[in-house]
């Protein structure tokens, strides 16, 4: 799935050089004629700043077994593929894309988050297909948190774009990794805000001093991973926090 989906991107760049400018006054409307062109699938299109976000409404997301449908994978990697498209051959500034689906019901959503600038630096064989995927951020919400999530529109800035990314590359381990699986996932690590030179994140879940040695090792490595990555020097901690607000665990960035 993740080849098919690196080729249609390697296709979008290629169309692009050809293809029709996109002015930004249309941006909007433009994406939303595209994904419905292209997926059947009507959807609204928001843009904050240099964040584009896409909203796919689908019947279902989830199984009763509670695994996500390959559907939902593939209609988010065809937004992407959309605004992509149309991205590098507009003259909006677009830095950000937020794909959300989520069922009529607000049950459960699955958003999917990317840098432009990632996209393009793999297709110009800048960085490599294992850190390509490093990169990948992906969130999903459950009927407690997924509407509000959803309504919630804002500019998304680099440096949240990396405290978001440092969760969800440690919750990815959790799902593939059966010997950090029952650690990490009894954590149930949020993302919550960026405070100064901090990244803020919740541990909602059960939390106890087997958990926090695995847990600062695997922060303390992802962060620095994506402070060099992004350069954003300016991030010197993260910061967790239990589910009723007190600092759990501090860990700083080793910046050589």
């Amino acid at each position: 799935m993740f080849k098919s989906f690196i080729s249609s991107l390697l296709c979008a760049f290629l169309l692009c050089s050809c293809g029709p400018s996109y002015p930004k006054e249309t941006l909007v409307k433009d994406i939303e004629k595209l994904v419905k062109k292209e997926s059947g699938c009507d959807t609204k299109v928001y843009l904050v700043k240099d964040t584009v976000y896409l909203d796919m409404p689908m019947e279902q997301i989830v199984s009763s077994k509670n695994e996500v449908f390959s559907e939902a994978i593939i209609a988010l990697q065809n937004g992407v593929f959309a605004i992509t498209r149309i991205a590098l051959s507009s003259d909006a500034d677009i830095k950000i894309i937020v794909i959300t689906a989520f069922d009529p019901q607000y049950n459960v959503s699955l958003r999917m988050i990317q840098n432009i600038e990632d996209v393009k630096s793999y297709f110009y064989q800048r960085i490599s297909r294992g850190d390509y995927e490093q990169r990948q951020l992906i969130e999903i919400e459950g009927p407690d948190t997924a509407r509000q999530s959803i309504l919630d529109k804002h500019y998304v800035s680099q440096e949240e774009f990396v405290g978001r990314l440092i969760v969800s590359q440690i919750n990815i381990l959790g799902k593939t990794n059966p010997f950090l699986a029952t650690v990490i996932n009894s954590l149930n690590l949020k993302y919550d805000d960026i405070d100064n030179d901090k990244i803020i994140i919740t541990a909602k879940g059960t939390y106890s001093l087997v958990s926090e040695t695995l847990i600062k090792k695997l922060i303390h490595e992802e962060l620095d991973r994506d402070i060099k990555k992004y350069k954003l020097f300016t991030i010197k901690y993260v910061r967790i926090l239990s589910k009723e607000g007190t600092v759990v665990l501090e860990v700083p960035a080793v910046l050589n």
